[in-house]
């Protein structure tokens, strides 16, 4: 299925939903929720199932509210990062917060390798979990939900040269955060020269 095609169906079926076809949402959601999933478990894998819930509640009740022209997909992502967002500023406990500044490391201390078998996943995930909320979820669209510059772009709500600015920002920063948690320069350059390999592995465990 092609990225046109998959727009497509997903309209189609929020179509069907808005005029009453309740297995039409359910099919939304078995389609977006993976990646839903994904987007939180790796930063507060604690509350992921309550921020899918709140997630696919604003789902409910803004399905007549999606703009024509904008995807589903990114609309669910994009309530999904506000949802993240909100939860970690709550963990600030009222300190200055800035999501294109402060890490989950930083404001969700934890676990970071759950789904991580090679060392090289542990030292992804870890990198991830270092580097400013913003740049993370970005890499993490783009490594694991497939997405191009211009999708992701579409769920920050920025422009497309923005977004291929923050990308190659955000891999520069994640590039840096392995560096400091490899314990070798081998280890550190195994890591960084295979990221699509480890990434497409980490996704397939979550």
């Amino acid at each position: 299925m092609t990225a046109n095609d998959d727009w497509d169906h997903d309209a189609e079926l929020l179509e069907r939903w808005r005029a009453g076809d309740n297995k039409a949402g359910g099919e939304l959601y078995d389609r977006h929720s993976p990646s839903v999933f994904r987007l939180f478990k790796n930063k507060v894998p604690d509350q992921t199932e309550e921020l899918m819930q709140q997630t696919f509640l604003a789902l409910v009740e803004g399905r007549d509210k999606i703009r024509e022209g904008t995807s589903v997909r990114a609309f669910v992502l994009q309530v999904a990062r506000f949802k993240l967002i909100d939860h970690l500023r709550g963990l600030s406990r009222g300190r200055a917060f800035d999501a294109e500044l402060d890490s989950v490391a930083e404001l969700a201390p934890g676990p970071s390798t759950i789904f991580a078998e090679r060392r090289e996943q542990q030292l992804l995930l870890q990198g991830l979990r270092r580097i400013p909320i913003e740049h993370q979820l970005a890499l993490e669209l783009f490594y694991w939900e497939g997405l191009k510059a211009n999708e992701i772009a579409a769920v920050f709500d920025v422009s497309h040269s923005a977004m291929r600015s923050r990308l190659g920002k955000a891999r520069q920063l994640l590039a840096a955060a392995i560096a400091e948690c490899a314990a070798s320069p081998a280890e550190r350059q195994s890591t960084t020269m295979g990221l699509d390999t480890w990434a497409a592995q980490i996704r397939a465990r979550m």
